[in-house]
């Protein structure tokens, strides 16, 4: 259940559109539809986290492990969301 008016499901609210529990409502079944989420693929890869380093592509807060977390687009995603995922 989601039970927030966090500012981003708040700025996310089509406030004109639908009621905020009906929005919420909408919230909770895409959260709950697996379909709906991107694939990820999570693994331990020396070789492949020494390359995200020597290019520079890896996040400070693991840079020294060899854990690999890949998340794959899926062709429905949002262009909002994928500038949001390309600044990380």
């Amino acid at each position: 259940m989601v039970s927030t008016k966090d500012k981003l499901l708040t700025d996310c609210h089509p406030s004109g559109d639908i009621s905020w529990n009906e929005f919420i409502r909408d919230c909770e079944t895409a959260i709950n539809t697996p379909e709906l989420h991107s694939d990820e693929c999570s693994l331990n890869d020396k070789d492949l986290a020494q390359e995200e380093r020597d290019h520079r592509l890896r996040p400070e807060n693991i840079l020294r492990t060899n854990s690999v977390i890949k998340i794959y687009n899926k062709k429905w995603r949002s262009t909002r969301v994928s500038k949001v995922l390309e600044l990380f």
